[in-house]
C-alpha cells in the first residue's frame, strides 16, 4: 500500500510541471493578444499548485492572487483599453 502512495506523491509534481509546460506554450501560440492574457492564468495556477504541493502554501497563495488572478487581469485591462477600432471605408479619408 505505501508504494502506491509513494507513486501518488512522486507523479503529481510532474503532471503538475507538463500542465505549466503546455500551459504556456498554449499562450505563446495564441495571436490574439487579449486569448494570451487570459491563458497565463492557466499557468499561473499550475505553478500556485506546485508551490503548494511543494509545501509553500504562503507562496502558493501569493502566486495564486498574483499570478492567475491579478496579472491577467491588468494586462487584459491594458489590451482592451489600447486597441483601435477598425476604421471602415466608410468612416475612412479615401
Amino acid at each position: 500500500m505505501t508504494d502506491i502512495s509513494f507513486i501518488v506523491q512522486s507523479a503529481i509534481p510532474w503532471v503538475l510541471y507538463i500542465f505549466t509546460i503546455l500551459g504556456a506554450i498554449i499562450c505563446l501560440m495564441q495571436k490574439d493578444s487579449l486569448r494570451m492574457a487570459v491563458l497565463t492564468s492557466i499557468t499561473g495556477f499550475a505553478i500556485a499548485a506546485i508551490y503548494q504541493v511543494l509545501l509553500a502554501p504562503d507562496v502558493a497563495l501569493t502566486q495564486a492572487v498574483v499570478g492567475a488572478a491579478i496579472v491577467p487581469t491588468l494586462v487584459a485591462l491594458a489590451i482592451l483599453k489600447t486597441r483601435e477600432e477598425p476604421v471602415s471605408k466608410e468612416d475612412g479619408d479615401s
